[in-house]
C-alpha cells in the first residue's frame, strides 16, 4: 500500500496525482454498476425465454399428440414446421412410443449462442385413457439475447465514459476550488523566499485541512523573519567582535614577533659575552688543573680548578643549548647538511658520555642495523642529539642497568635512531610535558636529577629541522624508549639507484 501511495507522488502535480487515483475510481464504480445491470437484464432475458419454452412445449406437444400416434410424418411436418418461425427457435425432435426417431427440424446447436433444452412426453387420448405416444424435444438459443446485449454494452460503455469524464472534470473543478488555488498561493510564497526575497505570508482563510496548513506555514514564515532578524544582528555584533579580537590577536602577534626577535638578539648578545669569559675560565682552569707552569701546592687547588672547568663546560652546553632552542623556535635551525655515518656518531656521542656512563654503572650496548646507509643530515645536530638522548638515559638509569642504542631501516627508506634505557620511566600523562622547555617532572625519582629542562625539546627540535619525528615511549618504573624517525630522502641511496628528492 505504501508503495502504492509512493508511486502517487511521482507526478509532477498534486492535481495529477488526484485524477490518477479518481479516474480508475470513478470508471471502476461506474463501469461495476452497468456490468452489474447488463448482468441482471441478461439473466432476465434468459429466464423469460425459458418460459417462453416451456409454453411452446406444452402446447406443441397437444397439438401433435394425435399425429405423433397415428406416426403420419405429414401431419407431423405440417403441424411442426411453422413453430420455426420463431428466431428464437432452432430444432424440434420427436420420437415414437417406442423412442425411435420420428421428426427433425432444424439444429441442435448454433456458434451464435448457447442452446436451452426442454423435453415432455406426448400423451394420446384413447378412450377415457391417456397413453404415451412419443416424445417431444424442442431447442431454443440465446444469440438474440446476446445479439441485444454486444448493442446495450456499446451504449453503456460509452455512457459509462461520458459519465466518467464528466464526474471527474467535476471532481477536478471543485479540487481546483478547494486545494488547488491555495496551494499555487503556498508554492508562490515558497519559491519566493528561495529565491532570496522577503518572507512572504499566505493570504487564504479557511476552517479546511488546507486552510490549517497555510497557517502554519504563516506562522512558520514569522518564526523564521524573527530568526533571521535575530541572526542578522548577531553576525554583525559577531563580525564587530571579530574584528575587535582579529585587531587585538594582530597587535598580541606583532608583540610577540617583537619579543621574541628581542629575545633572540637578547640570547645571541648574551651568548657571546658569556661564551668569551667562560672560554677563559675552562681555558685558565684546565692550566691550573694541569699545572702547567708548575705545582700549585695544595693538591686541593687542582681538585678545586677541575670543579672549576667542569661547572663552566656545563654553563657553556646550557648556553649553548638555550641558543639552538631560541633559534629552532624562530626557524633558524637550518642543517648544514653533509654526509654522515649513524654508527659513527653513536659511537663518538658515547665517548663524549663516557664519564658519566662509567661514573653511573650502567651498560651500554649498541644495535645498528647493516642496512643502514650514510644519512645525509648535519652532523653536529645529530652528534648533539645523540648526546643528549644518551646523557638523559644514563642520568635516570639506575646501576646495573641497561641502555640500548640503536638504528634501522625500514621498507620506505625511513632511518630511526632510538636510545632505550630501563631507567625510572615516565608516567604516561606527563610525556607530553617533558617536550616543554624548562619542564621538570614532579615526582620523587626525577626530583633526585635536576636539570635545566632543555635537553629532550632541543632533540625534538633538531628532529623537526631534519624533517623528522621524535616519539616517546616509556612505562613508569620500567624504561623509556626514545625513537628519532628521519624521513626516507635523508638516507642516501645505493650507487645504482638515484638519490630521492627533497621536500
Amino acid at each position: 500500500m505504501q508503495r502504492g501511495l509512493s508511486r502517487l507522488y511521482r507526478f509532477r502535480s498534486v492535481r495529477m496525482a488526484f485524477l490518477a487515483v479518481t479516474l480508475p475510481l470513478v470508471i471502476a464504480v461506474v463501469g461495476g454498476f452497468f456490468v452489474l445491470l447488463e448482468v441482471e437484464t441478461y439473466e432476465d432475458a434468459v429466464e423469460r425465454l425459458e418460459m417462453k419454452l416451456d409454453r411452446m412445449l406444452a402446447s406443441n406437444a397437444v397439438m401433435l399428440a394425435r399425429a405423433v400416434w397415428e406416426r403420419n410424418e405429414v401431419l407431423i411436418a405440417t403441424q411442426a414446421a411453422p413453430a420455426l418461425i420463431d428466431p428464437d427457435l432452432i430444432g424440434i425432435f420427436i420420437t415414437d412410443r417406442d423412442g425411435r426417431p420420428l421428426a427433425a427440424f432444424g439444429a441442435r446447436e448454433t456458434p451464435q449462442g448457447k442452446s436451452i433444452i426442454r423435453e415432455a412426453p406426448i400423451s394420446y387420448a384413447v378412450g377415457t385413457d391417456l397413453q404415451y405416444a412419443g416424445r417431444l424435444e424442442l431447442v431454443m438459443t440465446d444469440a438474440g439475447i446476446r445479439a441485444s446485449a454486444r448493442s446495450r454494452i456499446l451504449v453503456l460503455v460509452a455512457f459509462a465514459i461520458l459519465l466518467s469524464v464528466a464526474i471527474v472534470f467535476a471532481t477536478q473543478a471543485a479540487f481546483d476550488l478547494v486545494i488547488g488555488r491555495p496551494l499555487k498561493e503556498l508554492q508562490k510564497a515558497i519559491d519566493s523566499t528561495r529565491l532570496g526575497a522577503p518572507r512572504e505570508e499566505v493570504q487564504w482563510h479557511g476552517a479546511d485541512e488546507v486552510a490549517r496548513v497555510i497557517e502554519a506555514f504563516n506562522r512558520m514564515q514569522r518564526r523564521h523573519t524573527a530568526y533571521e532578524t535575530a541572526l542578522d544582528e548577531a553576525r554583525i555584533d559577531l563580525e564587530k567582535r571579530v574584528e575587535e579580537r582579529t585587531g587585538e590577536l594582530k597587535r598580541a602577534r606583532d608583540e610577540a614577533r617583537a619579543a621574541n626577535r628581542a629575545k633572540s638578539a637578547f640570547l645571541a648578545n648574551m651568548s657571546h659575552e658569556l661564551r668569551t669569559p667562560l672560554n677563559a675560565i675552562i681555558g685558565f682552569a684546565e692550566v691550573l688543573k694541569n699545572q702547567k707552569f708548575g705545582p700549585l701546592g695544595d693538591e686541593r687547588y687542582s681538585s678545586y680548578a677541575e670543579i672549576v672547568r667542569t661547572s663552566g663546560t656545563h654553563l657553556l652546553d646550557l648556553i649553548n643549548d638555550l641558543l639552538d632552542l631560541s633559534r629552532a623556535e624562530a626557524g633558524g635551525l637550518i642543517p648544514a647538511e653533509s654526509t654522515i655515518a649513524i654508527d659513527a656518531q653513536i659511537r663518538r656521542a658515547i665517548d663524549m658520555s663516557r664519564p658519566e656512563i662509567d661514573a653511573s654503572g650502567v651498560t651500554v650496548t649498541v644495535e645498528v642495523d647493516e642496512a643502514v646507509p650514510p644519512l645525509r643530515a648535519d652532523a653536529r645536530l645529530i652528534l648533539q642529539l645523540l648526546s643528549n638522548l644518551i646523557t638523559n638515559a644514563v642520568k635516570f638509569t639506575r646501576p646495573d642497568g641497561t641502555i640500548t642504542i640503536g638504528a634501522s631501516i625500514d621498507d620506505r627508506r625511513s632511518v630511526s635512531v632510538y636510545v632505550a634505557d630501563t631507567g625510572i620511566g615516565i608516567p604516561e600523562d606527563q610525556i607530553e610535558k617533558v617536550l616543554e622547555p624548562f619542564t621538570q617532572l614532579d615526582t620523587r625519582l626525577h626530583r633526585e636529577h635536576r636539570g635545566a629542562g632543555l635537553g629532550l625539546p632541543l632533540c625534538r627540535a633538531i628532529a623537526q629541522a631534519h624533517g623528522g619525528q621524535l616519539l616517546i615511549e616509556s612505562t613508569f618504573g620500567e624504561g623509556t624508549r626514545i625513537t628519532v624517525t628521519l624521513p626516507p630522502w635523508r638516507a642516501l641511496p645505493p650507487n645504482d639507484e638515484p638519490a630521492p628528492a627533497a621536500p
